[in-house]
């Protein structure tokens, strides 16, 4: 029963939550939850939208880019996966195990850092804490389900889809890619899981370790993330 009440408690009061987890880590509770999450929320999403279309739009504005127009058979190829069992296992498979792996990579890259700049707690506080930081992503995931239910399917596109970003009031057809990748970078959610990790890894760090360069490690290596996905619409101008 106490971590459920940290599940809620890590929003509000995150600097005395963090500090119980690394004195008393808790892994399982928190993937659990987020595996649960991101299951149900997959379902939900799934009964309102048509993947293969959204697919299909996102393909389209790579072909515009490219200069060359999807083909009626292209369009089909895509239908015809995107309805396949086997796409359909591995959508379940992804939202089952999505969380647990960015979580996990999470947690291996800040491990390393901070145990080359001074580190004290285990490598279960670091993952305890990592986890609980990740617990606002359920805004997201209720972002999403609105969306769904608010905005036209033919208006979604699957990198706007939870984001609670400035992104969403920019018409992305009137600016450059790299920018709204840019701006939608810019995301409530992140930011808040930025915070708690930057909070909670104060009490498996050394001491002699400056709150700036905490933040800088943390805020950096998502600087690093961005810069690959910048560089990614940039190379393919989408």
């Amino acid at each position: 029963m106490e971590t459920i009440s940290l599940f809620f408690k890590v929003l509000w009061s995150p600097g005395e939550t963090m500090f119980l987890l690394s004195k008393s880590p808790r892994v399982l509770a928190p993937l659990l939850f987020l595996i649960a999450l991101g299951f149900v929320t997959q379902n939900l999403l799934l009964t309102k939208l048509d993947t293969s279309e959204i697919a299909i739009k996102a393909a389209e504005q790579q072909a515009r880019a490219r200069g060359t127009p999807l083909t009626d058979d292209q369009k089909q190829r895509i239908r015809d996966m995107m309805h396949s069992p086997a796409y359909k296992v591995l959508t379940q498979v992804a939202a089952i195990v999505g969380s647990p792996v960015l979580i996990t990579l999470t947690c291996v890259l800040y491990f390393a850092l901070f145990t080359m700049l001074g580190r004290d707690g285990s490598f279960k506080a670091f993952f305890s804490i990592t986890a609980f930081a990740f617990v606002p992503i359920i805004f997201s995931q209720l972002a999403a389900l609105v969306s769904v239910f608010v905005v036209p399917p033919s208006a979604i596109m699957p990198d706007e889809l939870g984001s609670l970003s400035p992104a969403a009031f920019l018409d992305r057809s009137a600016i450059s890619p790299v920018l709204f990748a840019a701006v939608n970078s810019i995301d409530l959610v992140s930011i808040w899981i930025l915070t708690l990790l930057i909070i909670g890894y104060r009490f498996t760090t050394r001491k002699s370790l400056s709150s700036v360069m905490r933040g800088g490690v943390v805020v950096g290596l998502f600087l690093v993330y961005v810069a690959l996905k910048l560089a990614y619409h940039a190379i393919l101008g989408v």
